[in-house]
């Protein structure tokens, strides 16, 4: 039995094999406004209902462009977006996003709360989950590399939502990859479930009393979404069904009709998403610490030209990890046992007597922070590639350079060039 004959009960997706995908986007408003985003934004959009930040375009090329890689936006399918929605993310919640790689909604996430925990179990995949927390100026997460059972046994009833988008079947994506037809089979379709189970099984009991569960996937079949849904209520009777929230959707099977589905006519690629709320009594039962941080920030001073400043204006200080400095938010968490990969914003590192800024930091702090260099496209593009720059003989040190304001980069300019200091890993315009 193939893929298609497999979901014929639940949808007809034969007449949309070879047709083109649905592409969006959604703007970063960690780094700027709706309607200053609207104005500069570089291709056509149509706003997506799925998430307030959402945008539909028509096609995903501005993936390259100066302000997405200055981390003005994120390039992602509009029915993914759905589950930030139905997360209801508030100012001061802490938030766990259990499957987090490459990062499309821990960046989103990130913009809403207060703390984040990110957490990936690939080691690989962890790293483009790194990358993109760097590109869109995240400095209020802490990014995890652990099982989801170590998770557990760190933050039981720690976090107030939590979000498991779980590794699934894919079947929503054959559009944009169309192998997934060709690799599909029920065995994995099988596998996935029950891995989704684990998984959601150890996201829950790090939910604390009133806190919400979101669980998705972007597979079509009642085995990953509806099936994994009801085996998790009949196990876990504290948690109930609620509204996801998220407008222009179907209705869940099985009788769950308060989870939501998105299929291709509905403008998605397609979705399941289901909000669960816990109502047993469950409190903090992990012993969770926090980073000890020092409030001395003046080894900065040879590299800003203004206090350093967050978008968010997060209390933070600073700690030391194997000769790096980072920014660490005051209430980021400090799990035992678990595999950090990076905590706050990594600042850099001393080369003798000298600090050596890091990319991440430039990022994720505000330009009025540093000098700035302003670039038009040609020279952004120029820039991005790893090319020197001609600037200014006053311009002197480290300097950001910007594009349409937000910030792409760094350099060190001296004797009127800027000597190129944007990673040679993402040079790739």
């Amino acid at each position: 039995m193939n893929m298609f004959e497999y979901l014929k009960d639940i949808t007809d997706l034969a007449p949309f094999v070879g047709t083109k995908p649905f592409c969006g986007l959604r703007f970063n408003p960690i780094k700027l406004e709706k309607r200053v985003f609207e104005r500069i934004a570089p291709c056509e959009l149509t706003p997506c209902t799925f998430y307030s930040c959402g945008y539909r375009i028509h096609d995903d090329s501005c993936g390259t462009y100066p302000l997405h890689m200055a981390g003005g936006y994120y390039i992602q399918e509009p029915s993914a977006m759905s589950a930030i929605t139905a997360l209801q993310v508030e100012p001061f919640d802490t938030v766990l996003d259990m499957c987090a790689a490459p990062g499309s909604k821990s960046t989103a996430i990130a913009a809403h709360c207060d703390v984040l925990v990110s957490n990936e179990i690939n080691p690989k995949r962890v790293m483009s989950l790194i990358s993109n927390i760097e590109r869109m100026g995240v400095s209020n997460a802490i990014v995890t590399n652990s099982d989801s059972r170590v998770i557990a046994q760190n933050f039981e009833g720690y976090f107030d939502k939590v979000l498991v988008d779980s590794p699934c079947s894919g079947e929503g994506m054959f559009r944009r990859h169309p192998q997934i037809i060709e690799n599909w089979s029920a065995e994995l379709v099988e596998m996935c479930a029950r891995r989704s189970s684990n998984i959601l099984k150890n996201a829950a009991r790090t939910v604390k009393q009133g806190g919400r569960l979101v669980y998705s996937t972007c597979t079509y079949n009642l085995e990953e979404n509806e099936m994994v849904i009801l085996d998790f209520l009949r196990n876990n009777p504290d948690f109930e069904l609620t509204d996801t929230g998220i407008p222009d959707c179907e209705k869940g099977f099985l009788g769950l009709d308060k989870a939501s589905r998105i299929f291709i006519k509905n403008g998605g690629e397609g979705h399941f998403v289901c909000a669960m709320r816990r109502t047993g009594a469950h409190t903090c039962k992990s012993k969770v610490q926090y980073f000890k941080v020092s409030d001395k920030t003046d080894f900065l001073s040879e590299v800003l030209c203004a206090p350093l400043k967050f978008y968010k204006n997060h209390d933070f200080g600073i700690i030391e990890h194997q000769g790096v400095k980072y920014a660490v938010h005051k209430k980021l968490p400090l799990p035992q046992g678990v595999r950090i990969m990076r905590a706050g914003v990594r600042l850099g590192c001393y080369t003798s007597k000298t600090f050596k800024p890091d990319h991440h930091l430039f990022m994720a702090a505000r330009p009025s922070s540093f000098e700035t260099l302003e670039t038009d496209e040609k020279s952004a593009c120029a820039f991005l590639n790893g090319q020197p720059l001609n600037v200014s003989s006053q311009l002197k040190g480290y300097v950001a350079v910007t594009y349409n304001g937000l910030t792409m980069g760094f350099g060190k300019a001296s004797g009127a060039v800027l000597k190129n200091h944007y990673p040679h890993g993402l040079r790739t315009l």
